[in-house]
């Protein structure tokens, strides 16, 4: 079978190479992968600006239908339509596997980064990862559930947005406006998105499509002035950064009420960015880091999905056969795609 594997630094570094179908081992499942997504954490992975350990199958986005299963599987059958966690491995007895929090474990193998991932034809997992996807999802749906998760995370789990919020997402990505969308569900009165020019076409057009309250191009009005007014010079209750704007980071503080949270989820491509540290502190604001997603995030992602609470479908720009991940690339650096869902 084909995947996509990154075997070395470098743009070079990536190719299409005839893997060895894997068998489950006792505890694993094998899955067919019928949709896998593209993520921004694998952009950054294309720059050499994330973690993995060559030669590794990218892909840690996906979803499919058992086709095997070992002989000490008991809740899962083939046939079964399923999404997985992001992990391959974790020790399981740390402070953070014992809590729910595996994404934590400094044992854990990342699927994707540190074992072969799904941007191939089959992929195995031990079935304690598995959730099964409810019937009138979709594999392209299916596969968006780890994004989702990730905004439930940070917004439903960590506890960040309350009923009658007003809250300001930066960066219109998928991790933003699921973010968006999210907290809209979770009871903000006002959700403000913001974006770039280049932004305009596609990314800031389907915001305005799902129905987030307020769409901004930063280039145009003034944000801070904007923010003033619609808050009554109060700022927003809640900033949810998922643009990884060096820029964007530091005028937060302009624009976060006093005692607001701040929530970080974007990934910067420099190391070390400026922040007006005593400013927040004058402003008591709490600020909260997110990352990836426990059990209880998977489920709610999936349970929003089941209810059709949050609108998936306009989100899907390109699909594309496995063979052209790099296409999938260079749309989202471009910004003319905001979800590539490959298809092995």
């Amino acid at each position: 079978m084909i995947g996509v594997v990154k075997f070395k630094d470098g743009k070079d570094g990536w190719e299409l190479r005839e893997i060895d179908r894997p068998d489950p081992k006792a505890d694993e499942v094998e899955i067919e992968v019928q949709a896998a997504g593209i993520c921004g954490s694998e952009l950054h992975l294309y720059h050499d600006n994330h973690v993995y350990e060559p030669p590794v199958v990218v892909g840690h986005e996906f979803c499919g239908v058992i086709t095997r299963v070992g002989e000490e599987v008991k809740n899962f059958k083939v046939g079964d339509r399923v999404v997985s966690e992001n992990n391959k491995r974790t020790c399981g007895v740390c402070e953070f596997c014992r809590t729910g929090r595996a994404i934590l474990c400094r044992d854990r193998k990342s699927v994707g980064y540190k074992v072969n991932g799904g941007w191939t034809k089959y992929f195995c997992t031990p079935e304690k990862w598995l959730f099964r996807l409810p019937d009138h999802v979709s594999f392209e749906e299916g596969a968006m559930t780890e994004p989702i998760s990730v905004a439930t995370q940070a917004l439903f789990v960590k506890k960040t947005v309350t009923i009658g919020d007003i809250v300001l997402v930066q960066g219109c990505g998928i991790i933003g406006i699921l973010n968006a969308m999210v907290a809209k569900v979770l009871g903000a009165d006002k959700v403000i998105i913001t974006g770039t020019s280049a932004d305009e076409d596609v990314r800031l057009a389907i915001a305005r499509e799902v129905g987030i309250d307020y769409v901004v191009n930063v280039e145009t009005p003034d944000l801070k002035q904007f923010v003033s007014e619609l808050t009554d010079g109060k700022g927003v209750d809640v900033i949810v950064e998922a643009s990884g704007s060096d820029k964007a980071i530091y005028e937060m503080t302009d624009l976060i009420k006093k005692t607001g949270n701040i929530v970080v989820i974007g990934e910067t491509a420099k190391k070390d960015i400026p922040i007006r540290w005593t400013d927040l502190v004058f402003k008591a604001a709490t600020l909260y880091y997110s990352f990836g997603a426990g059990y209880e995030a998977w489920s709610m992602a999936l349970y929003l999905m089941e209810k059709k609470l949050i609108n998936l479908k306009p989100l899907v720009t390109h699909r594309l056969p496995l063979e052209e991940f790099r296409k999938g690339f260079e749309l989202l650096e471009t910004k003319k795609a905001l979800k590539v869902i490959l298809k092995p």
